[in-house]
């Protein structure tokens, strides 16, 4: 059924290799391109309430920008949607600025960047943002009506968040509006894969995620048949057997995650899945049906177990080791999230020694070391802005990136690629076990930014 017609044209950023965030990374600087399960999740809600979506893919172009004008003309959306993040705004605004000179009446956005800096996005050229959960006023914003909730417009962003209380009212996300092979990643392996989430909304307070800002800290999780039927679908259909949780967290209520495995168990579905993971609340009995059900890797974030008390981590040192070894035993591979905070240790050879050193006793079978990064809606935010005298150049909020955006007593990049190369020396075995198992778009790009982080 249509809705006279309307069409809304979904636009992903044209950064190939920046963090760019829905739960977590959808863009990643070690190899991955992933799905933009954002867009296809968006796109259902709208095919749906009877209005035509169409999916783009920039990254996928050698000439993006190019490609999004030719599209837009032949298209002739009555609305353009993209996700708006910190770390790729600077490549992003230009979609904005090419669709206002184009005639695209509506021009919407989402994501936390947006909804912490309004008046910047607004003067970007954005005309909508939708606040909370980005499918519960997006048709709303396409037909130009009003909300009390969910969307805030030029002269008037001041309505609650719109967050989706029952998840299970959200269509399967329109996967067919995307070319599922198209996309890779180092940790997925060869075959296509799907990204999913079990969940929204965090009731933790460490201090530098947005995710509580984004999605509320009240958590919101789908039905185990809802989840698993999405799972189905994606089998059975797209031939889809590898999956990744990209939410903050897939044990945020264990009990769910329990019936979850049991049910995949049930249903005898032959698949591999791996997600994200706090340290607590975890057992051993957990991690045996998780890994009974296919689940072959986990992320932990541990940032820095020495300042666990100071970034509102609600766990322990102690909890952090016990969860690695656990996971190991129950045959899971375990990922080390790091993050590097400034002003905490007065030499780049002591930080990264003491980092190594903290890797080492987890065990981790892999890491990610990040630079800290005060996203806008954090709350470290307005304490890093006042403190360093942030720039607000958002290129540099690249966690991953060769540029911090505040200055340090010591050279924390330096301190990254020892971290990195005393890691790589010491885990020969795994790193070659990647490499044989992934797809070779990922390895090369991998390749490619490695040397960039490591040679600097």
């Amino acid at each position: 059924m249509s809705n006279n017609g309307l069409k809304a044209l979904l636009v992903t950023s044209p950064s190939r290799h920046k963090n760019k965030f829905w739960t977590c990374s959808i863009t990643s600087p070690v190899g991955s391109m992933m799905p933009p399960c954002d867009l296809t999740s968006i796109a259902s809600v709208l095919r749906h309430d009877g209005i035509e979506p169409k999916i783009l893919d920039i990254r996928l172009f050698s000439r993006p920008f190019d490609t999004l004008k030719d599209t837009i003309k032949s298209f002739k959306p009555d609305a353009l949607i993209s996700n708006m993040a910190t770390a790729t705004a600077m490549e992003d605004y230009p979609i904005l600025h090419i669709a206002k000179d184009l005639g695209v009446a509506r021009r919407i956005v989402f994501g936390f960047h947006s909804m912490a800096l309004p008046e910047e996005v607004f003067k970007e050229g954005a005309t909508h943002i939708l606040v909370g959960d980005p499918e519960y006023g997006v048709s709303i914003a396409v037909k130009e009506g009003k909300s009390e909730r969910g969307i805030w417009t030029i002269d008037d962003y001041s309505s609650q968040p719109g967050w989706i209380d029952n998840l299970d009212t959200l269509p399967f996300p329109a996967l067919d509006l995307i070319d599922v092979k198209a996309y890779h990643s180092l940790i997925m392996g060869k075959e296509p894969f799907s990204i999913l989430l079990a969940n929204r909304g965090c009731p933790y307070p460490c201090s530098y995620c947005v995710i509580p800002f984004l999605f509320g800290k009240k958590v919101r999780t789908p039905s185990v048949k809802r989840i698993v039927d999405e799972i189905e679908r994606d089998y059975r259909e797209f031939g889809i057997r590898s999956f990744f949780f990209i939410d903050s967290a897939i044990n945020l209520n264990p009990d769910w995650t329990s019936v979850f495995c049991e049910e995949l168990i049930r249903r005898g579905l032959q698949i591999r899945w791996c997600s994200n993971m706090r340290v607590s609340p975890i057992s051993e009995e957990l991690l045996t049906i998780m890994k009974r059900s296919g689940c072959f890797r986990v992320f932990f974030g541990v940032e820095d177990l020495d300042l666990i008390n100071e970034l509102n981590r609600k766990t322990t040192k102690e909890a952090t080791i016990k969860a690695f070894r656990l996971t190991k035993e129950a045959g899971i591979e375990t990922v080390a999230f790091i993050i590097l905070f400034p002003g905490y240790d007065n030499s780049e050879k002591k930080m990264a020694s003491r980092i190594i050193r903290m890797v080492n006793e987890l065990k981790a079978d892999a890491l990610q070391c990040n630079i800290a990064i005060p996203y806008p809606g954090s709350s470290i935010f307005p304490e890093f802005m006042q403190r360093y005298n942030m720039t607000r150049d958002w290129s540099c909020y690249d966690p991953a990136g060769n540029k911090p955006p505040f200055p340090c007593d010591i050279d924390l990049l330096k301190v990254r690629r020892m971290v990195y190369i005393g890691y790589f020396l010491s885990n020969p075995k795994y790193v070659w076990q990647t490499f044989t198992r992934t797809d070779i778009r990922s390895l090369l790009t991998f390749a490619k930014n490695s040397l960039k982080v490591l040679l600097g």
